[in-house]
């Protein structure tokens, strides 16, 4: 059939003319043509009236408001195509669901001129491409729902322009940079979604200042640095919907202590609210201000790389959560019994000791394993020659259920220091441990310092060297006894052989000569009155 002004083309279908359309202006009944078009209609779960009456607004999923569309919801419809420009002609839309489909492309810059619209959920479809900028032009929206497409790129700053915006959900997209900042100007939002991208950088603080939210998910990113400590003012977390009939946590909700959440899944609804941040690089001590969240009956903090002791108010908030596979240590008395929440945790092992000496022979080294061996990692064992010196590492065990290890030094008469820490490598969760990936190596604090046995060498022991000067002495004394032989005077041989010792000590490199001179002389003082009489 030729086309004619105000007849639209469905493929696989008759013409369809709008000029015959009254109940909506010809401009939107051509839009929505376009859009059954473009998005296979004939193939639609259910297209019952399209482009086969002239009244629109009776055709399934539409309805209108004052001569003009308002809501469309084809969600679970099975459309499959791209999103036409033509839809911005529904200039008076206010609801947009188009969830659940196979709908691929990008955005259309057209939608972004709706200024009444205020929800628009296209969520689930194979939607690529980065979010345009011009979205922040949305100022009416309240919902903004694209969660579970291919979205690319970065997260437009001008999202903060959205002002009356309760409900962002962006989520599972390959979403990257950084999370806006400007994100903290949504006073109104309930719920922010984020999980699943590609995000990085620290987390904005000024999210701090979203009072009404009661859902906060950052898990699965590439978000590094430290748990802001205003997220501790988040206090409405957990109220946005009745947990139960009196308002209150149930008694049969009991604490997940094995993992983090599914990346699937969400906290059980309708019962609870929560702040997760899983599955992240984030690191350092948790603030201590995240225990006023206590109406918060999710706080999934796991499967990153947090040190430190857990703070007691924040272990009374981790309820249905899960703080587990970080480097989180306590020694409170009442949380160090209650094992369940440390046997995953990457700590230092315990009763280090040291058997052997630096005197060069092997030295062994023994401490308890920590109680979480199963997933891949080691100890590395470092040392140092001096205390206070700077430690070399030395070697690792095979895996963390090691409980010795033999390290063999260079002698020294000084003792070797001694310290170990865990270091547990990335891995994939066991599906029981709710936690699908754990992407860090996470490096537990040193033990305590410990060192081997010193070691005092023998004496050296300075072998007797053929006497040299010794030989050249010993005629000396001879000569002087036979001098003193021929002096009548007993008292002048005597004198005579006293500058005999004297040139024995000269002469004498080593007391072990001096000695040999010595005893030479004493037998011709002792023959010499036998010769006289």
């Amino acid at each position: 059939t030729t086309p004619i002004p105000g007849v639209a083309q469905a493929q696989g279908t008759a013409t369809f003319d709008c000029s015959t359309v009254t109940e909506i202006p010809q401009s939107e009944c051509e839009a929505l043509v376009a859009f059954y078009i473009s998005t296979g209609g004939d193939n639609w779960s259910h297209n019952t009236g399209w482009l086969q009456t002239t009244t629109p607004c009776t055709w399934y999923g539409l309805t209108c408001s004052e001569g003009h569309v308002s809501r469309l919801h084809l969600h679970s419809n099975g459309l499959r195509g791209e999103i036409p420009q033509e839809l911005g002609d529904l200039t008076e839309l206010v609801e947009l669901w188009l969830a659940s489909g196979f709908l691929i492309g990008s955005i259309p810059l057209s939608l972004t001129n709706l200024d009444r619209l205020e929800v628009l959920v296209v969520s689930s479809n194979d939607l690529t491409e980065p979010l345009p900028a011009e979205i922040g032009n949305l100022t009416a929206l309240r919902v903004l729902d694209l969660n579970r497409n291919q979205l690319t790129g970065l997260i437009p700053p001008q999202l903060g322009n959205l002002t009356a915006l309760a409900d962002l959900r962006l989520n599972n997209n390959q979403l990257d940079g950084p999370i806006p900042p400007e994100l903290g100007y949504l006073t109104q939002l309930v719920v922010l979604s984020l999980e699943n991208n590609q995000l990085s950088g620290s987390i904005p603080p000024r999210l701090g200042q979203l009072a009404n939210l009661c859902d906060l998910d950052l898990s699965f990113n590439h978000l590094t640095g430290t748990l802001p400590p205003d997220l501790g003012n988040l206090t409405r977390l957990g109220w946005c919907r009745s947990s139960t009939q009196n308002g209150e946590m149930g008694a049969e909700l009991q604490p997940n202590t094995t993992g983090c959440m599914p990346y699937i899944g969400r906290y059980p609804e309708p019962e609870v609210g929560y702040l997760a941040v899983a599955s992240n690089h984030l690191s350092g001590p948790l603030p201590v201000e995240l225990g006023q969240l206590t109406d918060a009956s999710g706080l999934n903090l796991a499967c990153n790389m947090f040190s430190g002791d857990l703070p007691y108010p924040v272990a009374q908030v981790v309820r249905w959560g899960s703080i587990a596979f970080n480097a989180l240590t306590s020694y409170d008395p009442v949380l160090y019994p209650n094992w369940y929440w440390n046997i995953n945790q990457t700590t230092a092992p315990t009763d280090l000791t040291v058997t052997g000496s630096s005197n060069g022979e092997p030295i062994i080294i023994m401490w308890t394993p920590i109680a979480y061996t199963w997933d891949v990692g080691y100890y590395e064992i470092s040392y140092a020659t001096a205390p206070g010196g700077t430690f070399t590492v030395y070697g690792q065990t095979a895996d963390k259920m090691a409980s010795n290890y033999t390290v063999q030094l260079p002698a020294q008469t000084t003792p070797y220091y001694f310290r170990l820490r865990t270091i547990t490598e990335p891995h994939f969760c066991d599906p029981i441990e709710l936690c699908a990936y754990q992407p860090n190596t996470v490096i537990s604090e040193y033990t305590e310092v410990v060192a081997s046995g010193g070691w005092d060498p023998p004496p050296t022991e300075t072998p007797t060297p053929t006497p040299t000067g010794t030989s050249t002495a010993t005629p000396t004394a001879t000569a002087t006894t036979t001098a003193t032989a021929t002096a009548t005077p007993t008292h002048t041989a005597t004198a005579t052989a006293t500058p005999t010792a004297t040139a024995t000590e000269t002469a004498t490199p080593t007391a072990t000569p001096t000695a040999t001179a010595t005893a030479t002389a004493t037998p011709s003082r002792l023959w010499l009155p036998l010769i006289l009489h």
